[in-house]
């Protein structure tokens, strides 16, 4: 048992099994694993364009996994930042097409709302787990569900275009816009705010009371009771801020790259958030360049399947069997000392 906890000493262990696993698999499929990586990593990392778009998919990673590394600090399992990046982009579009001020006033009211919206979701499952001790594993997921119908809902019917073909809501006027940082790409500010974001969460975690406390009721939580932490509003609060930073994510999708809110605004970036999170160790910084390692999968998957033939659905598998060797991990860890007795 102890060689294998070895092997999955950390995520970069996990992250190089799943690349020799999926090259094993290319092998079985006639595929050199040489010409697939290239067409992988070429894909995503060939050029100044290449590189601008793998950062755009970087901040929709980004993001979420940051907002679920927050709810993780409190020993709470946000599964619900792919329901609470809708809601926040949501919001964001359904004001973008009507706010007419200054620009920056515009684009800072559109990331409020979007933080506002994805808080509001993440918000409701804090308060069944405050109130009634709700798995919020399961109220997280299921509110996943009830944001993507309602979404559609509203996109179809009460903020449909009347100039769109399909559904989705007006265009953002152009002055909630998010500034191009590399023209001629769709690379914004928002890696910019995001990588704030991830700084500032670093310092709450490690300099601030609210963070100690977050520790606190994670790994402690009889002692944090103990010393007096509101374990009701810590809870309610974590939920809320670790949804209201995916709806961030949310608002910066529409407002730096669709321009308008749809129903195809994420393809799943809250549950590969999920996994960011785990392979950044819960640590924002770390988080940071493993967005940008998954934003390099998600970017280079397309020309991976056009150059090499390999389907872009062995991205998905290289990030499920991440997850499942860090499962793996912390299963070794624990079950090891027992297995030395």
């Amino acid at each position: 048992m102890m060689r294998y906890r070895g092997l999955l000493a950390g995520p970069a262990g996990a992250v190089a099994i799943a690349l020799v696993l999926i090259a094993v698999a290319m092998l079985v499929a006639g595929v050199s694993p040489l010409d697939g990586f290239a067409a992988l990593f070429g894909g995503a990392l060939g050029g100044p364009r290449a590189i601008a778009e793998t950062l755009v998919q970087t901040t929709s990673l980004l993001l979420p996994a940051l907002g679920i590394a927050l709810a993780f600090r409190a020993g709470l399992f946000n599964i619900g930042a792919e329901g609470q990046l809708l809601v926040g982009g949501l919001c964001a579009g359904a004001a973008g097409a009507h706010l007419n001020l200054p620009a920056p006033l515009t684009v800072a009211i559109l990331l409020a709302l979007g933080f506002v919206g994805g808080g509001i979701w993440g918000a409701i499952a804090g308060w069944m787990k405050a109130r009634f001790n709700a798995s919020e594993i399961i109220s997280t997921l299921m509110l996943n569900f009830v944001a993507a119908s309602l979404a559609n809902y509203l996109v179809s019917g009460p903020l449909r275009s009347s100039l769109a073909s399909g559904a989705e809501t007006a265009p953002v006027l152009p002055n909630g816009w998010l500034p191009v940082l590399v023209p001629e790409t769709r690379l914004t500010i928002a890696i910019l705010i995001a990588i704030a974001i991830a700084f500032a969460l670093r310092f709450v975690f490690t300099r601030t009371v609210f963070g100690f406390e977050l520790r606190a009721i994670g790994e402690a939580p009889e002692a944090a009771r103990r010393a007096g932490i509101d374990m009701r509003a810590m809870t309610w609060l974590a939920l809320a801020l670790s949804g209201g930073i995916a709806g961030v994510g949310g608002a910066t999708i529409v407002t730096g790259v669709l321009h308008r809110f749809n129903t195809q605004l994420s393809p799943g970036y809250g549950f590969t958030a999920i996994a960011v999170a785990l392979v950044g160790d819960l640590n924002p910084l770390w988080i940071c360049v493993a967005a940008f390692g998954f934003g390099i999968l998600e970017s280079g998957g397309l020309a991976m399947q056009a150059s090499a033939q390999v389907p872009k659905d062995a991205i998905h598998v290289i990030e499920g069997l991440i997850v499942l060797l860090l499962a793996a991990r912390r299963y070794v860890a624990t079950r090891a000392p027992s297995a030395a007795v």
